[in-house]
């Protein structure tokens, strides 16, 4: 089995993915790293004091939040070198989300109260993170820009063509259930199997159950 590298797993993170290897360096003393949570635990949930990023090194969780009538929101799924909470390492705030365990998980982490220490004794990092920040900030826009634009159909193509690419293959099994991939494509169940269906008449992917096959061309 191939041995946790500290460095090789923050820098999985968009945050540190341009950072020189020296900088990796600095951050990686003050990260944890593979705690273990069982499938169905709640790796964070809103007032339990954790802040920070994590960071998923083995298997996958859920972010949603709950309205005031306990209707669950999905708003993602973490796979395997997947992150969240880069913005609680810059902000004192508590998080309102659940992240659940989907299966066994393995989780590293950062708390920000670390990560603001190590800003306040390191510039250079400061700076690298600046430049990055700016990079990532038309990038964010751009993708708003083009989501927001797009129909139910589109945006569930385009999410099935991204798991495509997450994985490596054209064949790959949905992280979410379809009720939970509604909710985090903001549609409901029946629209999307609708649009499941139209897709797959129009030759575009293939559907068993929760697995799907993107058809090429």
């Amino acid at each position: 089995m191939k041995k946790h590298s500290p460095i090789g797993c923050i820098s999985k993170a968009g945050l540190f993915s341009k950072l020189p290897h020296k900088m990796l360096e600095k951050i990686a003393p003050i990260s944890t790293h593979q705690e273990y949570f069982e499938k169905g635990s709640f790796i964070r949930q809103p007032g339990d004091g954790k802040n920070g990023m994590m960071f998923v090194d083995k298997g996958s969780a859920k972010i949603y939040n709950l309205n005031r009538d306990g209707k669950e929101t999905v708003l993602g799924v973490l796979n395997k070198g997947d992150y969240d909470g880069q913005q609680n390492l810059f902000q004192d705030d508590s998080h309102e989300n659940f992240i659940q365990a989907l299966q066994d998980t393995y989780i590293c982490s950062i708390s920000r109260a670390d990560f603001q220490r190590l800003l306040k004794d390191t510039p250079d990092l400061t700076l690298n993170l600046l430049n990055n920040f700016g990079e990532k900030l038309v990038a964010i826009e751009t993708n708003s820009v083009r989501r927001n634009s797009m129909n139910a159909k589109d945006r569930l193509m385009d999410y099935l063509v991204e798991q495509s690419q997450k994985n490596g293959a054209t064949k790959f099994t949905l992280p979410l259930k379809k009720k939970d991939l509604a909710s985090y494509l903001g549609t409901s169940p029946e629209t999307l199997s609708r649009q499941l269906k139209s897709l797959e008449k129009e030759g575009k992917i293939k559907v068993n159950r929760r697995e799907i096959t993107i058809v090429k061309d």
